[in-house]
């Protein structure tokens, strides 16, 4: 492909003609800009299209100075932390020299934690030999040093954390006050109500949705059990709580179209006060300076309990009655666990790895004891959990399962075995043991340079694509020339991805090979750990009918194609007849 024309630039040198001296001194400049809220394209003064606008114009004034190379931008992203995409690509980009100076419009575009700002101020950017130029604290490092200038920068980052902060308590007192004053304050209604007409902070009842709610009740009343009265709801067609959510146009709930009644969903329904009219609300709270900014668990002591905030759907001696059954069936259950607390449970690498042969689904693992032993089985549940699945897969039991898997994949090991040794008497045949065995390591050392290469050119591939992009949004590449550059290096950058799996595929062999070769293929006691090496997938069709894929099925089609035999049978192995 030919040199693309970049005309915007070739216009501004004939325009305004620099002297090769001036070019060095021009700093490589990348914008950055922040806002803690998504503008969505308001054109309020402190937008991030008016911060861009604001930063070029300042750029423009001084571009004997300035040479702007690339606009990193975080949209709605909290300045409380530092995890946050456009950043992250910026120090990226210090790192690589692509940019040796960054323009803010204020210190409290970089962050609202004080210490981390300082750090990056007073340790990082110097370190890089960063340029920083603040333009409303008018503060540039070029000019004025860091360790001078350390008190006031020290005391505005002081500022914007105790502003971060101020601003966070604020929301929270705000927000614990309608609390308080019994004002609903989530987004999410309970199913069975809806927000009010007349006042988004109160609970309107949801009719359709409030009679499912009393039909549960009145099951459980009639000592109906949770799962008995989630596969009546089934049966009736009626939409699982996020179904309905989602069928009532709320799009957030798009995952649950496939989803049924669990008893789960029953069990949390009889459990919430809600139902009494009572709000219960301050259970979980998020703050930007704990755990991260992570949602975490109030104490019981300090939950916000308002009663009579809304029309009840059940009453009082409703309520208790499904109470008092779910304190029964947990007391029940805290007396089996605790009967069977020393009978040890025995974990299996392979459970994640078996699917129902008739809809496709992983199978779920359990476990029941007989006479203080623990014996496992596996079944599909996704009749009873999504939509439209009508599989009829009873369960298998463990034992059984793994004596199957055992015994095929003996004979997988054996016909592995047979085939390496014949690959390798081809190969000792071809050339001298030695002179073979210098030539792997020559062949491996060739191969770790060449993965290391093409790792890099993978990741001057990437960076390559973000700087072709900027310079589209910049004007100084057309749509057309993006688009052919674009497609270029995306090819290229298959091409060597392919590569490079390949090059990790043959370190997986020799890995493969050096396990599989200490392994006798008649042991019939295989270790737990290495079959969830070996094995891929397993997929039970029925307790006569088990395909197994292993995980060097590949490798051995490989070897055959090489020496040109006939591939082994039953590599997929089958549970038998």
């Amino acid at each position: 492909m030919g040199r693309m024309a970049r005309k915007s630039r070739k216009r501004a040198k004939a325009l305004h003609p620099v002297t090769s001296e001036a070019l060095i001194f021009k700093s490589k400049t990348g914008i950055y800009v922040r806002l803690s809220v998504e503008d969505n394209g308001d054109t309020a003064n402190d937008s991030i299209q008016n911060q861009i606008t604001y930063l070029k114009e300042y750029i423009k004034n001084n571009e004997d100075d300035f040479q702007l190379v690339h606009i990193y931008v975080d949209n709605g992203t909290t300045g409380t932390n530092f995890d946050r995409a456009g950043w992250q690509r910026l120090i990226e980009d210090i790192k690589t020299g692509t940019i040796d100076c960054v323009v803010f419009k204020d210190f409290s575009r970089i962050g609202r934690n004080y210490i981390e700002v300082g750090n990056y101020l007073e340790k990082i950017f110097p370190f890089l030999g960063v340029r920083v130029v603040s333009v409303n604290d008018g503060f540039d490092s070029k000019e004025q040093s860091f360790e001078s200038n350390m008190l006031m920068n020290s005391l505005t980052n002081i500022v914007n954390d105790y502003y971060a902060k101020d601003i966070s308590r604020k929301i929270l007192q705000a927000k614990k006050v309608m609390q308080e004053n019994g004002e609903y304050t989530s987004g999410i209604y309970p199913y069975g109500y809806k927000k009010a007409d007349t006042d988004r902070r109160k609970l309107a009842i949801d009719p359709e949705a409030a009679d499912v709610v009393k039909k549960i009740f009145e099951w459980r009343i009639q000592k109906k059990s949770c799962a008995w009265i989630a596969n009546t709801l089934n049966e009736l067609a009626i939409p699982s709580p996020g179904l309905y959510k989602f069928l009532k146009g709320e799009q957030a709930y798009k995952h649950c179209c496939n989803a049924k009644w669990r008893s789960e969903y029953v069990s949390k329904i009889l459990k919430n006060t809600v139902y009494l009219g009572h709000l219960v609300q301050g259970k979980t709270q998020r703050s930007h300076f704990r755990n991260g900014g992570k949602r975490y668990n109030v104490p019981e002591t300090d939950w916000i309990v308002s009663e009579n905030t809304h029309e009840a759907l059940v009453s009082q001696k409703q309520f208790d009655e499904a109470a008092d059954m779910a304190a029964e069936s947990h007391k029940r259950y805290c007396e089996r666990k605790k009967a069977n607390v020393d009978v040890p449970h025995i974990e299996n690498p392979l459970r994640r790895k078996i699917y129902c042969g008739q809809c496709g689904h992983m199978m779920y693992r359990r476990s029941w004891i007989v006479k203080g032993i623990r014996n496992y089985y596996y079944y599909c549940d996704s009749r009873r959990r999504v939509l439209g699945v009508q599989c009829s897969q009873a369960g298998i039991q463990e034992k059984a399962l793994m004596e199957t898997i055992k015994d095929v994949t003996s004979h997988q090991l054996q016909l592995f075995a047979d085939v390496l040794d014949q690959w390798r008497k081809q190969r000792k045949f071809e050339g001298g043991c030695n002179n073979r065995r210098q030539e792997d390591k020559e062949v491996d050392l060739q191969n770790k340079e060449q993965k290391e290469q093409l790792e890099q050119e993978i990741l001057f591939i990437k960076r390559k694509r973000k700087e072709i992009y900027e310079d589209m949004k910049e004007g100084r590449l057309t749509q057309e020339e993006f688009e052919n550059e674009r497609k270029s290096l995306a090819e290229k950058q298959l091409r060597y991805e392919k590569e490079l799996k390949r090059k990790e595929d043959n370190n997986m062999e020799k890995e493969m090979i050096e396990t599989l070769s200490i392994v006798k293929p008649d042991d019939s006691d295989i270790p737990l750990e290495l079959l969830g090496y070996l094995i891929e997938k397993i997929v039970v069709f029925s307790s006569e009918q088990i395909n197994i894929t292993y995980a060097f099925t590949d490798m051995l089609k490989e070897w055959c194609e090489e020496m040109q035999i006939r591939f082994p049978d039953m590599i997929e192995g089958d549970g038998g007849e």
